[in-house]
């Protein structure tokens, strides 16, 4: 599952308990990060125990002058490749942060797009076509600036000379809305082919009373003049510890040489407890409908813990 609003408050929330290895004169040094496994049903022939996606975080800041700090972090992710058990690092920046000016990060990161899929509140699943590396909407090496101005926040990320990325969000009374928009010019896909400006948009927002909230978003990508949208609504219920959910995303999978649009759904249901801060165990039921697949063929149920530190 990508971040969401309420996914990321939860993440974060693991985060400010990380422990913190190092503290001296400014500097200080933290470990955070989540333990993930789930075991996935998709009928009695078919039942999978993995790990979901389990990773730490190493982060770093140095007080630079009275609201002027330098800080860093690197993200490391675990997953099994062809059955080969692999670590690789998922994002690593520095950056420097000053409280009127605002927070400029270099290096290698998912942009603000990640964040909008506001719809969804899954562990799971999710349409998350956004994030296409061909229009640069992907984890890129790039020099990113944040400026907040009360509940609002403006995001420009300069990936190269011809790849860029614009966005923003704004928090009011329980509501928030956020737009990302990336542009990749001057793509060849091989020698002395035509060259396409590719580009990446994604609106979400979500809204929260009480226990109920509530997220709506819309995503559409142009890769070579091959257009993929989906859009979709969503709610998530808290019940004490526990949590229920649902997720409805309608795709349209563009497709080369002028063939159909592969159109289709995504369905998720869904219900979390934690059973202590920062331990959850979860269960969900997910289903992935498109023109080209076999009725039923690519539905499954998900079994799951997460333990954040």
């Amino acid at each position: 599952m990508k971040k969401t609003i309420l996914a990321t408050a939860i993440l974060l929330a693991g985060a400010a308990n990380a422990a913190e290895v190092y503290n001296n004169e400014g500097t200080s040094v933290s470990l955070g990060g989540s333990f993930r496994g789930h075991a996935v049903v998709e009928d009695s022939d078919n039942i999978n125990f993995e790990d979901a996606g389990s990773r730490f975080d190493l982060k770093a800041s140095k007080e630079i002058d009275e609201g002027v700090k330098a800080f860093g972090q690197m993200e490391v992710k675990y997953k099994d490749v062809n059955s080969v058990d692999t670590l690789y690092i998922n994002n690593a920046f520095v950056g420097i942060e000053h409280d009127v000016y605002g927070k400029l990060v270099l290096g290698k990161k998912l942009g603000l797009n990640d964040d909008l899929v506001m719809n969804d509140f899954s562990y799971e699943a999710g349409a998350y076509y956004h994030e296409e590396s061909a229009a640069g909407a992907g984890t890129e090496d790039q020099l990113e600036y944040t400026k907040t101005f009360g509940g609002a926040s403006i995001v420009v990320g300069l990936i190269d000379q011809d790849t860029y990325a614009l966005g923003g969000t704004y928090d009011v009374a329980g509501l928030s809305l956020g737009v990302a928009y990336t542009m990749k010019n001057d793509v060849q896909a091989t020698v002395g082919a035509k060259k396409y400006d590719n580009s990446s948009v994604i609106v979400g927002a979500q809204y929260a009373l009480d226990a109920l909230t509530v997220g709506v978003q819309y995503q559409t990508v142009e890769v070579s003049d091959i257009d993929t949208t989906a859009y979709g609504l969503g709610a998530h219920y808290q019940l004490g510890q526990a949590g229920v959910y649902a997720m409805y995303d309608i795709v349209k999978v563009g497709q080369a040489n002028n063939a159909k649009d592969d159109k289709g759904h995504d369905i998720v249901v869904g219900a979390d407890y934690e059973i202590v801060k920062d331990v959850k165990t979860y269960v969900e039921f997910t289903s992935k409908d498109l023109d080209s697949q076999v009725k039923g063929s690519n539905e499954a149920v998900s079994i799951g813990a997460r333990v954040y530190f």
